[in-house]
């Protein structure tokens, strides 16, 4: 899945940065064939049973799920060729892109201190809003995609397993947000907004949004930074207070950003803060790489105790990190923003590097019924190296924003990750299975950007029905035990070669008014053997 198709399909392109074309914009971003969590396990062959397969005889998958299972293998020859993709979503940035389609970012930027009025402030209020908000929740929008190619021959198994897995994060500058003044004083303060809401010749009352114990907090910060009286100040917040209220905020997050970062940057009438200078950017860090391993799986009789089998296996990893900070503001010598920008500015800054890596595994049967897995992946902890990039940094010589700070790149570990499963085969045409991850994988740029130390340690399994030997259906379900989510629900079935299995989450979120389950995931294989 190539992040330049995708984005030729969606043919979005801006003539001139405004605020409601960061729609487009963000969402071509968000669109990179990346997922926002850690390198973990994926679920090839396993999804419909809630990912569950290291105590489980997966065939031709071996290589990747526990080269244990080699030991115990009844094929002389297996095949599989799949496909994976999944969307992942969360409320934060998604919501966000809404809101921020229905502001006119031109007049936030440029505040007319003799024709602004109500409107003009309650867009300046809802943009600082969002940008805070962003920050704070850190959401996001990610697709990912597997392709394994697998095959084994006895004890023998190896394949082709590519993955596609990083992070996107938007970083907004809540620190450069004053409007560039055009008329009048040179620096906004807070009388200038209400002196727009006297404009119109409106009184205003409370809509409620607010409550009244928020709204008392927010007229006495206003009196605090300003010159403004009891009753204008007032007037000021009530006006706020009927702008936001259909603006689907928080207003307890509204409030925090007025408080905290728009009354003292007004009051403090830092001409250096304007948005002018405002670095606004995305921050991205992915990874595309090839494991291509060769395992192996020896059984080791315990007598009436059952039969213990034990596996390793060695990999090759070629892997291509990505690594970047793209202006969404304030780019180079105004140029436009388009979709073509924006892929030149994120897939040239990259760095190929090969490595190798290291897996154990043990799998015990007793009397054809139960069955316990235990595997480490990545034992040795591989490491890719990541390419330099540039921080921006408004040039006070240049009066523009550059991308003019180097940082080094370093380089993504794929850290060591302990997994423990468990299958029960009551009949023979019956099995259940659950898997449970024994350690919590990192996102692939922990610490690079601030709040991105998003993991996952996953516990799921489920069921799977096998009335013949070219029939079997299954259901299951997981969820990711170090995140906030619900959920996530998974179902399958095998016809003949044909296996596909998919999964939604019971959570959702909001894009365009749209409700929509906040992941989803999609896996289709041709498998045989004999």
């Amino acid at each position: 899945m190539d992040s330049k198709i995708i984005l030729s399909l969606l043919n979005l392109t801006s003539k001139e940065f405004r605020m409601k074309k960061m729609v487009p914009i963000v969402s071509v971003l968000l669109s990179m064939p990346v997922i926002a969590q850690g390198v973990e396990f994926q679920t090839p062959g396993a999804l419909g049973m809630g990912g569950a397969g290291v105590a489980r005889n997966n065939g031709s998958l071996t290589s990747y799920w526990n080269p244990a299972a080699g030991a115990f293998s009844t094929s002389s020859f297996a095949m599989n060729a799949g496909v994976g993709v999944g969307i992942r979503g969360s409320d934060g940035l998604a919501e966000n892109i809404d809101r921020f389609s229905n502001i006119n970012f031109d007049r936030v930027k440029n505040f007319n201190t003799t024709t602004s009025t109500a409107d003009n402030v309650g867009d300046f209020v809802k943009t600082l809003s969002i940008l805070n908000d962003i920050n704070v929740r850190q959401g996001n929008i990610a697709v990912a995609a597997v392709a394994p190619v697998s095959f084994s021959s006895g004890r023998f198994s190896f394949g082709i397993f590519g993955s596609m897995e990083g992070y996107v994060q938007p970083i907004a500058d809540i620190n450069n947000i004053l409007p560039n003044t055009t008329i009048g004083s040179t620096t906004l303060t807070v009388n200038n907004l209400y002196d727009a809401v006297q404009r119109t010749s409106t009184s205003y009352t409370a809509s409620g949004y607010f409550s009244l114990a928020q709204l008392d907090i927010l007229k006495s910060q206003i009196q605090q930074k300003s010159a403004l009286t009891l009753s204008q100040s007032q007037q000021l917040a009530y006006a706020i207070d009927n702008q936001l209220q259909d603006s689907g905020i928080e207003a307890s997050t509204a409030l925090s950003t007025i408080t905290t970062y728009a009354l003292p940057a007004l009051q403090a009438q830092d001409g250096t803060k304007t948005l002018k200078q405002n670095t606004t950017s995305v921050m991205t860090k992915a990874i595309q790489y090839v494991e291509i391993p060769l395992s192996y799986g020896y059984p080791i009789n315990v007598g009436s105790q059952g039969k213990l089998g034990i596996g390793v296996t060695g990999k090759l990893i070629s892997g291509t990190v990505y690594q970047n900070q793209v202006l969404l503001v304030n780019r180079a010598n105004g140029d436009n923003v388009s979709a073509k920008d924006l892929i030149d500015d994120i897939t040239t800054n990259k760095k190929s590097s090969l490595t190798y890596g290291l897996d154990l595994g043990a799998l015990y049967k007793y009397k054809n019924w139960l069955s316990l897995g235990l595997v480490g992946k990545n034992l040795n902890s591989p490491k890719l190296e990541a390419p330099d990039y540039y921080n921006p940094k408004y040039n006070t010589l240049t009066k523009k924003v550059e991308l003019s700070e180097k940082a080094t790149g370093g380089s993504i570990t794929l850290k060591p990750q302990v997994r423990s499963g468990v299958a029960i085969d009551p009949v023979s045409w019956m099995t259940f299975a659950a898997d449970l991850d024994l350690t919590e994988n990192d996102t692939v740029a922990p610490g690079t950007v601030v709040g991105s130390s998003i993991t996952s340690r996953n516990f799921g399994g489920g069921v799977e029905f096998k009335p013949s030997s070219w029939l079997k259906l299954r259901g299951g379900a997981y969820k990711n035990l170090a995140g906030s989510g619900g959920n996530v629900l998974t179902a399958g079935f095998k016809l003949f070669l044909l296996d596909v299995d998919g999964a939604f989450a019971t959570d959702t979120f909001t894009i365009d008014g749209n409700e929509l389950p906040k992941e989803v995931k999609v896996n289709a294989a041709m498998s045989f053997s004999f």
